[in-house]
């Protein structure tokens, strides 16, 4: 692994991230619910303060970007090798992997409820 793929790889989840977390936000403008997931991550990284302060909003963000960057370079160095088709096809059934795999460890882990950062994991929220 060179250190230009590895860089282009990064730039490359980080966008990928951006465009993640912008979409989810103004999903709402369209009938979506909205979905705050910087939120959603420092709700399950932090859990409740003791001194009864709220969670840093930035470590939320962090935790996106650091998942975002990670999953771009499982894809990128193991993941694509193994996938059939083009590029464009092997990208597609990677999101909707990564899609199902997430929906389905949330609504496991919360039981269908929203939480805390107003999240919906009931029908509209999987769309958005």
């Amino acid at each position: 692994m060179t250190v230009d793929f590895l860089m282009q790889t990064i730039v490359a989840g980080i966008m990928a991230s951006y465009v993640l977390l912008t979409l989810a936000m103004w999903g709402y403008r369209i009938g979506l619910p909205r979905l705050d997931f910087a939120s959603a991550m420092v709700s399950l990284t932090y859990g409740p303060s003791f001194e009864g302060k709220e969670q840093p909003y930035w470590a939320g963000m962090l935790v996106v970007y650091f998942n975002g960057v990670f999953f771009t370079l499982l894809y990128a160095t193991f993941v694509s090798q193994y996938l059939p088709g083009i590029p464009l096809m092997k990208g597609a059934i990677w999101g909707v992997t990564l899609w199902f795999i997430s929906g389905i460890f949330l609504y496991l882990y919360f039981r269908g409820k929203d939480f805390s950062c107003h999240i919906s994991i009931r029908w509209p929220g999987w769309l958005t």
